[in-house]
């Protein structure tokens, strides 16, 4: 995590001396590349690959309720937001247009599927065995995660707009990093009515907020392997709906949704999504939002694992 923040910084130090603007296309375009290449690494390991047929079900399962549920609480302080933001305008404000809003949901859903092409396309490749060596592909994600972070600190150097947008944003903003937790577990105990994991465990689970290397270890420590797979799985497809559904997800719900649906990862792996749907102006957000869900999984998986 340190090398890919060294790269935004890099980005935001160039972009802001050089005056270079990168076109969000271009961000978009290496993150394609990104999770061509991360599908690529997770059909290429087998044992992730063979747990799905077992665990991966209830994976899923907990993984979408602790990111609707984070969804949800992001989406109900958006509107508070925008609520005391418009408080003070008059009521007669025009009827929004349906039309323009359909439209911009059936764009998001366009990008989403072709983010999702790209991936399963990567998948495809891991299992067919083009490459053997895992480890070169591992190493090509790092870096073309590092180039997305260039990219966007590039971005966000270039922008002259971004230190006052960042001053004009609203402090209840700060509350984002306590949604997305409190959505999570709320998400989690209600799909756990169905799925029947002991309170702790599911919530040691939600606890990992997409960081699932250190999430996994933790809980396979102190609860056993299965229950570390089932973590290791839900937190990657925490990870994955991020990139793959945020343009969608901030038609739906908002700009505040894509990243507290992203957890922990906010700071580096989906940044640069949540950059391209969301709007710059949202990225310090993300990385702060990021950093504090971040600090705060191995304390909230041990406590939960201890119970």
């Amino acid at each position: 995590m340190l090398e890919v923040m060294i790269s935004m910084a890099i980005g935001i130090l160039a972009g802001r001396l050089l005056k270079i603007r990168i076109m969000q296309r271009a961000v978009i375009m290496v993150t394609w590349l990104l999770l061509l290449l991360l599908g690529w690494e997770a059909g290429s390991d087998r044992n992730v690959i063979e747990a799905f047929p077992y665990i991966g079900m209830n994976a899923l399962v907990v993984a979408l309720g602790g990111v609707a549920g984070s969804c949800i609480t992001a989406w109900i302080l958006w509107r508070h937001i925008e609520h005391i933001r418009n408080s003070s305008k008059s009521a007669n404000a025009e009827e929004p247009d349906t039309y323009a809003n359909k439209k911009a949901l059936m764009s998001g859903l366009g990008e989403s599927l072709v983010i999702l092409g790209f991936f399963v396309a990567g998948i495809c490749l891991g299992l067919i065995g083009v490459l053997k060596d895992n480890s070169i592909i591992h190493i090509l994600s790092f870096w073309a995660l590092c180039a997305l972070m260039l990219m966007v600190g590039i971005s966000i150097g270039g922008n002259p707009e971004i230190i006052s947008t960042v001053r004009s944003m609203n402090p209840r903003l700060a509350l984002l990093p306590l949604a997305t937790v409190t959505g999570t577990y709320a998400g989690c105990l209600l799909v756990n009515l169905f799925v029947g994991y002991r309170t702790a465990d599911v919530l040691a689970i939600g606890s990992g907020f997409g960081y699932y290397s250190l999430s996994s270890v933790l809980i396979s420590g102190s609860r056993g392997a299965e229950l570390g797979t089932i973590a290791l799985i839900s937190n990657i497809i925490r990870e994955v709906f991020t990139l793959l559904c945020s343009p969608v997800v901030a038609k739906i719900a908002g700009p505040l949704a894509p990243i507290a649906a992203g957890g922990a990862t906010t700071a580096d792996t989906t940044l640069p999504i949540i950059s391209s749907c969301c709007g710059e102006k949202y990225v310090v957000l993300s990385v702060f939002h990021g950093l504090i869900v971040d600090f705060s999984v191995p304390f909230l998986v041990a406590f939960f694992c201890s119970i």
